[in-house]
This record gives C-alpha cells, sequence and structure tokens, in this order.
C-alpha cells in the first residue's frame, strides 16, 4: 500500500482519537485564536474539560498576558507560526513554564489555522534551580555540623558556671539579673546551634504513608494566632483525594512551617497567606504538591538566588538565616523538591513538590 493510500485510509474519527491520545498538549486553533480543538493530555495540563474551551482564545487558556504577539489577536495567533518557545503560564494561582510551538495547518501561504502543541517544562527548569541550590551549599553542611558540636560542647558548661554563681550570690545582689541576661544569651546561641545541626543533619526518622493536607492543616493553626495579630487572611485551598505519600510527617511539618513563618515576615502589615495542595502529573513522575503564596513585596533578582544559602537573612538580627536552609535539606531528604517564583500580581510563591512512587496511583482515604 502506497504512503497516499494508507493515509486516506485513516479515517477522521481514527486521526481525532490518535490526537486525543498523544502525550503532550496539543489544540488546534482558529485564524483568530480561538479553540477549535482540545486533547486529553493539554486538559491535565491546564486542568480543564476541553468541551469548555472550545471557541475562547487560545491565549486566555494558556494564561497568557493579554498585550504582546502571544496576547488575544496577536500576531501569531494570526500567521500560525511559533518556534519553540518557553512561556510562563498563569492561570489563577497555578503557575506553569510551557515549552510551545505552532505550525500553520493547511498551507503556510494561507493558513486555516494552527496546531499548538505545547509541554510542561516546570520540571526541568524547576529541577536546574533545586541543583543550583543543592550545589552551591553543599559542602557546607559538614562544617556547619564541625561548628555547631565545637560551640554546644562548651555552653553546658558556661552554663553550669554561671548557674553556681547565682546560688552563691545574696538574694538582693545586683549581679543575679546580670546573670540571667547571660543565661538568655545563652539560650539564644543554643538554639544558633540546634538549627545549625537541623541545617547539616537533618532528623528523618522512618517515613510513613501521610496526607499532605494533615501536616498543611497543622501548620496553618499554628500560625493563626500570629496571622490574625498582623491582619493576615489565611486561605487554604486544599485539594481532594490527594494520594498518600511516604513522609516524616514532623521533619516535613517543621520545612513547611518554616516557609509559612517566612511568608509572615514579609507581610508585617496584613495580606494574603495562601497554602493549597494538588497532585500533578509531569512528564516523567507524578508528584503531591503543597504551595506557600503571600502578597508581600516579592523577591529581588539580587535576592533570589541566595535565599536558601545558610545564614542569609534580610531580617537583620532577627533571624538566623537557617529556616529556609533547613526546609531545603528537608525536602532533599525526602527525594523531593522546592522552588520558588515571584507572583505576576505580587509577592511570592514557593512550591513543594514531592515525587509520588510509582505503585502508588490511588488516592488517599
Amino acid at each position: 500500500m502506497s504512503k497516499t493510500a494508507a493515509t486516506q485510509s485513516l479515517e477522521a474519527s481514527e486521526a481525532q482519537r490518535c490526537l486525543w491520545d498523544l502525550d503532550f498538549g496539543f489544540a488546534v486553533v482558529s485564524l483568530e485564536g480561538d479553540v477549535r480543538f482540545l486533547n486529553h493530555r493539554a486538559e491535565e495540563l491546564l486542568e480543564v474539560r476541553a468541551e469548555e474551551t472550545i471557541g475562547h482564545p487560545a491565549a486566555e487558556l494558556l494564561g497568557l498576558m493579554p498585550d504582546g504577539p502571544l496576547g488575544i489577536g496577536g500576531s501569531v495567533w494570526k500567521k500560525c507560526v511559533l518556534p519553540p518557545t518557553q512561556i510562563l503560564s498563569q492561570r489563577g494561582e497555578k503557575e506553569l513554564t510551557l515549552e510551545c510551538r505552532m505550525v500553520p495547518l493547511g498551507r503556510p501561504s494561507r493558513p486555516d489555522g494552527g496546531l499548538l502543541m505545547f509541554e510542561d517544562a516546570s520540571e526541568s527548569a524547576d529541577e536546574q534551580q533545586f541543583q543550583r541550590n543543592i550545589d552551591r551549599f553543599s559542602s557546607v553542611g559538614n562544617l556547619s555540623a564541625v561548628m555547631a558540636h565545637e560551640i554546644r560542647n562548651p555552653l553546658t558548661g558556661i552554663r553550669t558556671t554561671i548557674q553556681f554563681v547565682q546560688t552563691k550570690l545574696p538574694k538582693a545582689s545586683p549581679l543575679k539579673q546580670d546573670l540571667e541576661d547571660a543565661i538568655k544569651e545563652l539560650d539564644r546561641i543554643e538554639q544558633f546551634t540546634t538549627d545549625l545541626l537541623q541545617f547539616a543533619r537533618p532528623k528523618i526518622s522512618g517515613l510513613q504513608e501521610a496526607n499532605i493536607n494533615d501536616i498543611a492543616e497543622k501548620v496553618l493553626t499554628h500560625v493563626a494566632k500570629r496571622a490574625e495579630e498582623q491582619g493576615v487572611q489565611i486561605k487554604g485551598e486544599l485539594g481532594d483525594d490527594l494520594p498518600l505519600i511516604p513522609l516524616d510527617q514532623a521533619a516535613v511539618q517543621q520545612a513547611l512551617l518554616n516557609i509559612v513563618i517566612n511568608a509572615l515576615d514579609v507581610m508585617p502589615d496584613g495580606g494574603l497567606l495562601r497554602v493549597s495542595s494538588s497532585s500533578r502529573r509531569y512528564r516523567s513522575r507524578r508528584a503531591v504538591e503543597v504551595a506557600v503564596a503571600d502578597t508581600g513585596t516579592g523577591i529581588s533578582e539580587e535576592v533570589i538566588e541566595k535565599i536558601y544559602d545558610p545564614f542569609f537573612t534580610t531580617r537583620g538580627s532577627g533571624g538566623t538565616g537557617l529556616g529556609l536552609s533547613i526546609a531545603l535539606q528537608i525536602v532533599k531528604e525526602h527525594g523531593g523538591r522546592i522552588h520558588v517564583r515571584n507572583r505576576p500580581q505580587g509577592g511570592a510563591i514557593f512550591r513543594l513538590s514531592f515525587r509520588l512512587p510509582e505503585e502508588n496511583d490511588g488516592a488517599g482515604s
């Protein structure tokens, strides 16, 4: 059978079924840029139903900015040509880095529309960012552990000596208060060394299957009073029927708490703290994710590459600069990923992603 005959023998319904089953996002768009067909993978990526998108602008579906060549009515849709291009898709709180390309349908000189193909490039982009963060201070961990032990060892002796001296002073001695102040400073150093050890060697005990929503709810309960005092509204958008994943719940709770506290720190005069969870399928893996979004000022380009660095802080003397470093280490120990991005509408969003074991295809109870 000739190639032409083989092509002609493929019925329209069969061709549509083949397009529906492609493992990348696929859409047919009109010359006006409206959606005429959307396949199953595109539904998954964009979390929409195909029948709800027909006749709507593809630019709107992808969450693109309204102006520019990719906006509604932009030149790309008229020409139906787009070379491989990475775009940031923003649909509500959902952000995706999409690798897109489009070729004309019919004759290039007079196209009948466009064939738009896209895939989630977030995984590779986030993996590169995550690996850069790990590489930048991978050797700091061992040094930090040695430092923490060397600092902590003499602290016990100093505290014991101060407490002994206190017992020898008269009750009315003004030196008693001075010694109490010294003990408070020792407590601060003790907390610092504890944080340092937690960063260097996160305590990850036996993993047990857990629902990430339970952890998120405990964290939100923990910070509820502080958020109320600051005038910060908490909005939880936790997904339904999320798959269970193997976690050290106490450690992950600490990691998420560090990130939530960091978000509250950047909203001292009120704002919105949004915590959401979802399951997500990348090309090579499935994951359960929890995201923390704030409405603060965002993170400057000079700072965003340093926020996970040990001892880096923008809080002056108010912090040790280890909170995000510890969170990163805990997530890494779980084989997960963590990344941050500024939001177009202001503020920043941290996303923690935990790989779902391949054999776990079901949902949690």
